[in-house]
């Protein structure tokens, strides 16, 4: 592009406030080069910073035309020095500006790396705690096992009592009573040391209610049936003794039934197969039942085939005591052994004080290889030199208790 004399260009820039200081103190550095290019006027925001003033400019008015002289030279005028010197003085609080911030900035940088390093720190020590929670979750469940298991040996022990005072304490009324002519003394109210026990004395058998469950010592089926009349939901336990056939079949079907009690404790009763029989059903699809004590020659091998049956599917009790049952042969064991391989919620199963011989025991260990909930088998301690020669006997040694007879 050609420019004659008579012409001119503006070059517009548009400058960062941020660079400002910068562009102008390179425009004055540079001025003399942009003179003999022909800058004829520099501007900043409307605000001149530097002009070419023509000292020998006339203008003629009388023909309306502008002369200029043939030399001209660059002149400042004083407003325009004072000018530089503000923006100079603007462009130095500009600078300090720009480095304050600066220092604010690297602070502000310098803090948040601070508060990274805090976070991570934090994040290190949340993992960390997650690690230890999950520790002690993890040992708060063994110690519960453990606690379980020692309650289950406690609950064993307990088991093996027969509750004398309970019945040395109904003896002594019972002979009290014998020798006093009136009828007043049929129905005592005694006082233990926590609870209230209701004793009636009946020609054939004894009736005795606690807070929480009931004991029936050779009860007649006029008891049995009182007993299911006056049978609340707080009793959570019932125990029989010396019980016949009759009052089995009256009493345990309907308390099964109902499905309210945990417990069920039967003592030197000899429930019959047609015993066991008559509440199978109700056994089979109970979900209250959680504990069973059939003890001291209460059932024999044809008992427990039927009992083995009616619990195969039945899915609450945990603990199953066949103890000090010399009827219970190894003719039950393949019964017992196919109740171990279908049920998946029996924790428990005593039967040591039986007569089951090696060969039924070695039914019970082969149900052991697939069976992992079975938490303890108790056995008679003359199996336990046979069972430890089995290939797999380390792999159920933990689950297995031999008691001495």
């Amino acid at each position: 592009m050609n420019v004659s004399d008579s012409h001119s260009i503006a070059i517009t820039c548009f400058v960062p406030m941020s660079l400002i200081g910068s562009f102008i103190a390179t425009v004055l550095q540079n001025i003399k080069h942009f003179q003999s290019k022909g800058l004829r006027e520099l501007l900043l925001d409307n605000t001149i910073i530097w002009e070419l003033n023509d000292e020998g400019q006339k203008s003629s008015t009388e023909n309306g035309v502008k002369t200029k002289s043939k030399k001209s030279e660059p002149t400042y005028s004083k407003i325009e020095e004072v000018k530089i010197e503000e923006d100079k003085d603007t462009i130095k609080e500009l600078r300090k500006q720009l480095q304050t911030q600066y220092r604010i900035s690297r602070m502000k940088g310098l803090e948040i790396e601070d508060l990274k390093a805090k976070i991570r720190k934090k994040e290190e020590q949340f993992s960390n705690t997650e690690k230890e929670l999950a520790s002690l979750k993890e040992l708060s469940e063994t110690r519960l096992q453990e606690i379980e298991q020692l309650k289950l040996k406690l609950e064993d022990n307990n088991s093996k009592r027969l509750q004398v005072p309970v019945e040395e304490t109904s003896e002594i009324i019972k002979d009290e009573s014998s020798d006093d002519d009136t009828s007043s003394n049929k129905d005592i109210v005694m006082k233990s040391d926590d609870k209230s026990l209701t004793v009636n004395l009946q020609e054939d058998g004894k009736v005795v209610w606690s807070q929480s469950s009931v004991q029936l010592i050779r009860p007649s089926v006029d008891q049995c049936k009182e007993v299911i009349s006056k049978l609340k939901e707080k009793h959570k336990g019932i125990t029989l003794r010396y019980s016949s056939s009759d009052s089995i079949q009256v009493l345990i079907p309907t308390v099964l039934e109902r499905g309210t009690i945990n417990q069920l404790a039967i003592y030197y009763s000899s429930l019959s197969c047609d015993d066991v029989l008559s509440f199978s059903s109700q056994l089979s699809t109970n979900k209250s039942l959680t504990k069973l004590n059939l003890i001291h020659g209460s059932i024999s091998a044809d008992g427990v085939i039927a009992l083995a049956q009616s619990l195969q599917y039945n899915k609450t009790l945990h603990y199953l005591y066949l103890v000090y049952n010399p009827d219970i042969t190894s003719a039950c064991a393949q019964s017992l052994a196919e109740l171990l391989l279908t049920n998946n919620t029996l924790f428990r199963l005593h039967l040591h004080h039986t007569n089951i011989d090696t060969d039924g025991v070695m039914i019970l260990m082969e149900s052991l290889k697939t069976n992992n909930t079975l938490r303890e088998l108790w056995l008679d301690k003359q199996h336990e030199e046979t069972c430890s020669t089995l290939p797999y006997f380390e792999h159920i040694k933990d689950r297995l208790d031999f008691v001495e007879f």
